[in-house]
């Protein structure tokens, strides 16, 4: 399967899962030596086509214009890491806990949350999105880390290739819906 269908396939899966906020949110890249195949600005996760996805390079800024509205960030974390593919979405669960928490950090409470991450790191900075600020704080943060949370704006997650990518950004939003489904329940009783 080329690159382009890749992005295609794990995009259509996004969108059904319901882990995009919206029809057009979220962006999805994999890396080749120094391009990057990138979800363009503006297009639907759920129905993308190969005019969607952009080729841009780490070296110049070329169509960077076109790319998503994330490019930075992709870039920053590619630069920082040995990863070849990213997914950012905005993932519900994981805003609504780093907006209602005042904490740097999701920490996990089940047994698979625990098992995986001792902890998910949460950025909060004052422009959370599409901004060189978080672009270069990104690119630190996930130097050590595979996934982090932007305050009020989403999760993005790297790995290996798009599947692992994927894993561990459902891995932050079951973690977080565990969490916010479990302070609902306490707060019932």
């Amino acid at each position: 399967m080329n690159v382009k269908n890749e992005i295609i396939k794990y995009g259509r899966i996004l969108f059904e899962m319901g882990l995009t906020e919206s029809s057009h949110s979220g962006n999805i890249s994999v890396r080749h030596g120094n391009k990057i195949f990138i979800k363009k600005h503006g297009t639907m996760m759920g129905s993308l086509s190969e005019d969607d996805i952009v080729e841009i390079s780490l070296v110049d800024q070329k169509n960077y214009d076109i790319a998503s509205s994330e490019v930075y960030s992709h870039v920053e974390i590619y630069k920082n890491t040995e990863s070849n593919a990213i997914i950012h979405a905005h993932t519900i669960y994981a805003i609504v806990l780093s907006i209602s928490e005042n904490t740097d950090r999701i920490v996990p409470v089940d047994a698979e949350g625990k098992y995986y991450l001792k902890y998910i790191p949460v950025i909060d900075i004052e422009n959370p999105v599409a901004s060189k600020e978080l672009a270069m704080s990104l690119g630190y943060v996930m130097k050590e880390h595979k996934m982090a949370v932007v305050k009020g704006h989403g999760t993005f997650a790297r790995g290996k290739d798009l599947g692992e990518a994927l894993k561990n950004l459902t891995l932050v939003e079951s973690i977080s819906k565990i969490i916010y489904l479990n302070k609902v329940y306490k707060n019932s009783l």
